[in-house]
C-alpha cells in the first residue's frame, strides 16, 4: 500500500507561488490573450484574491478578519490590470517589470497581512509588528497610485471616478484601524467612532479629488496628487490615534500635498 504524499509549504513559500499566479494573470489579462472585460474579469480577480487568501492564510483566517484580509490584495491585482489595461504603448521589456512590480507588491502585502492576522490570532504582539504598522502605510500608498491612476482613465463620468477611488480610501482606513487595534499605545476606538474616521478619509479624498479634475492635467499626475491626500489623511488617522498630532506632522504633509498639486496644475497635457 502506498500511502499519500502530503507537501507541506512554508508560508513564505506559499505567498512567492501566489504571487507569481497573479503576476501571470495580470499579464494574460491585460494582453488579449482572453477575451476578458468588465464583470468577467472583476469576477475573476476576486476569486483568485479571495482563493489565495483563504490557502496561504488557512491558519488565521476568520470570519471576523477575512474582510482584511482582501482588501490590500485586491487593490494590488485591480492597480496591475488597471495599469496595463489602459497604457497599451509600454514597450514588451517595461511590461514584464510592470508584471514583476505588482507580483512583488502582492508578495509583500501577503507578508504584512500575514504578521497581522497572526497578531490578531494570538492577541498579542510579535517583533515584526511594529515594522508592519509602518510599512503598511507605505504599502497603501504605493498600491493606491497605480489603482487611482486606472480608475482615472475609466470611461466615465468625473463624479464616478471621484466616487471610487473615495470609496477605495474608505476601505484603506477601515484597513488601517484594523492593523492599529493592536497597537498598545494607540487609541482605542468604538464601532461609530471608526465609522466617522473612515468617512472623514471619504469626504476628503473625495471633495479633493473632485476639485482637482476641472484642471486640464494628467490622470496619473492627478492618481500621484489623490494618492498624496490619502498619505496625509492615514498619517493623520495614525497620529490620532497615538495621540502625536502636532503642527509640524500636519505641516509636513500638507507641505507634499501642495507640491504634488503644483505639479499637477503646472504639468499640462
Amino acid at each position: 500500500m502506498f500511502k499519500p504524499i502530503k507537501i507541506e509549504l512554508a508560508k513564505k513559500n506559499k505567498y512567492f507561488i501566489q504571487s507569481v499566479l497573479v503576476g501571470i494573470f495580470i499579464y494574460i489579462t491585460t494582453q488579449n490573450l482572453f477575451d476578458l472585460e468588465g464583470i468577467k474579469l472583476a469576477l475573476l480577480s476576486l476569486i483568485l484574491v479571495v482563493s489565495g487568501s483563504l490557502i496561504a492564510h488557512s491558519t488565521g483566517i476568520t470570519k471576523e478578519n477575512f474582510i482584511y484580509s482582501v482588501i490590500m490584495p485586491l487593490g494590488v491585482i485591480s492597480g496591475g490590470v488597471l495599469s496595463l489595461k489602459f497604457y497599451p504603448n509600454l514597450g514588451s521589456v517595461f511590461k514584464i517589470f510592470v508584471v514583476a512590480f505588482f507580483s512583488g507588491m502582492y508578495y509583500l502585502v501577503s507578508l504584512a497581512d500575514n504578521i497581522f492576522l497572526v497578531v490578531s490570532d494570538r492577541e498579542e504582539i510579535i517583533p515584526l509588528y511594529r515594522v508592519a504598522v509602518t510599512w503598511s502605510q507605505i504599502l497603501q500608498v504605493i498600491v493606491a497610485i497605480p489603482l487611482f491612476a486606472g480608475i482615472f482613465k475609466l470611461n466615465i463620468v468625473t463624479f464616478t471616478h471621484s466616487l471610487i477611488i473615495s470609496l477605495i480610501s474608505f476601505l484603506f482606513t477601515y484597513y488601517q484601524l484594523w492593523v492599529y487595534r493592536f497597537e498598545p499605545d494607540a487609541k482605542k476606538v468604538g464601532e461609530g467612532e471608526k465609522f466617522y474616521i473612515c468617512f472623514l478619509s471619504f469626504f476628503i479624498v473625495f471633495v479633493t479629488s473632485l476639485g482637482v479634475s476641472f484642471f486640464p492635467s494628467e490622470d496619473f499626475l492627478r492618481a500621484l496628487f489623490t494618492s498624496s491626500v490619502l498619505l496625509f489623511v492615514l498619517n493623520y488617522i495614525s497620529a490620532h490615534l497615538k495621540n502625536e498630532i502636532s503642527r509640524r506632522i500636519i505641516i509636513r504633509h500638507l507641505l507634499i500635498t501642495v507640491v504634488f498639486l503644483i505639479l499637477l496644475i503646472f504639468f499640462k497635457p
